[in-house]
């Protein structure tokens, strides 16, 4: 993780899916901290607006995964 960029993460452990910390505070920023103000057409890429008018993008890098894999978040602006 850096200050533009947050990947999340899957492991597999006995059969499930464990989200890392990564995928959690992605979870929490999308909550607490950012707005939503678009999507794409097809849903899958979503832009939010953080409180210091700062934009974030939203996105499934492993879209070929279950439920469109885990996020990722980048700061855009």
């Amino acid at each position: 993780m850096n200050d533009r960029e947050i990947i999340g993460n899957w492991e597999f452990k006995n059969g499930k899916i464990i989200a890392d910390l990564n995928c959690q505070l992605i979870e929490s920023m999308l909550k607490e901290d950012l707005s939503e103000f678009k999507t794409s057409e097809d849903g899958w890429k979503k832009q939010y607006k953080g409180k210091e008018s700062d934009i974030w993008e939203l996105t499934f890098p492993q879209s070929h995964l279950q439920g469109g894999g885990p996020p990722k978040l980048t700061k855009i602006k």
